[in-house]
């Protein structure tokens, strides 16, 4: 017996689509994207200070210059894919290593704001949280794991777009028990490991959209929003430039394998 589909978020009526109860063409010309994206998500419309931060989000998320996702866009680009599958190519490259590290974070820190104490985070003693910190980063450490969500390959001195996202997050008083535990667990990272690992815009953004009221299985859909408005730019870009069939030259290969053989008689196995 099939279920039948049940929905919040909007319903389409014939004169009117209907989203979490507003009508869309009352919508349309009053309100942002963004806002829209706060109304299907949460339920609600953003206050001001809601919706500068998330549209901050999407500008901080919108482009990284030549990275992997671009990368594969624009190489889908030049074998003569369509634009849709070219955006597709880079959107799957988002994942734990490239992007994507921000949901498994943002699970964590709902896991860990649990064991802080459920309602009373924003009050919780600085202790406290340490204390919770403190447990989960040996415990990572203990077991050889990575701290996703902090730290920069291509900025070893601190993410610039997460400072950024933080500060205007305090700023606008939206910052609050998801960025703190933030802050708390990049302060211990640095001291048990001795090295300096900040939150990278991933870590931020994780954080910043948990105090938004945002769901954490939502983090990866909302780096790919607007990381796709940038993947379809490089793409335009690459077709304008008119390379085709892009690959690596055979002077930065390097090849393996064994040198060149013979075939000869065939080997001892069976």
């Amino acid at each position: 017996m099939n279920t039948p589909w049940s929905t919040a978020i909007a319903r389409v009526d014939v004169d009117d689509v209907l989203v979490r109860g507003y009508p869309l063409s009352e919508l349309v010309g009053e309100v942002s994207f963004v806002d829209m994206v706060f109304l299907v998500h949460t339920g609600e419309l953003p206050g001001p200070h809601q919706s500068r931060v998330l549209d901050a989000v999407f500008v901080t998320l919108i482009e990284h210059g030549i990275s992997p996702s671009t990368i594969i866009s624009r190489e889908l680009a030049t074998c003569g894919t369509p634009m849709q599958a070219a955006i597709a190519g880079g959107v799957l490259s988002i994942a734990d290593w490239h992007g994507g590290s921000g949901e498994d974070l943002a699970e964590t820190l709902v896991v860990l704001l649990e064991r802080v104490g459920d309602d009373a985070a924003d009050e919780a003693t600085d202790e406290r949280v340490e204390a919770v910190a403190v447990e989960y980063v040996r415990a990572r450490r203990g077991a050889g794991m990575r701290f996703e969500g902090f730290g920069h390959p291509q900025h070893p001195e601190g993410d610039p777009r997460a400072g950024t996202l933080l500060r205007l997050a305090d700023e606008c008083g939206t910052a609050g028990a998801a960025t703190r535990l933030l802050r708390t667990l990049a302060t211990v990272i640095t001291r048990e490991t001795g090295k300096s690992l900040p939150p990278n815009v991933t870590g931020a953004v994780a954080a910043v959209l948990l105090d938004l009221g945002f769901s954490w299985r939502a983090m990866r859909g909302l780096v790919i929003a607007p990381r796709t408005a940038g993947l379809t730019a490089h793409v335009v870009e690459e077709l304008e430039q008119g390379a085709r069939w892009r690959h690596a030259p055979a002077d930065e290969i390097e090849y393996t394998g064994p040198a060149v053989r013979a075939p000869g008689p065939k080997g001892a196995g069976t």
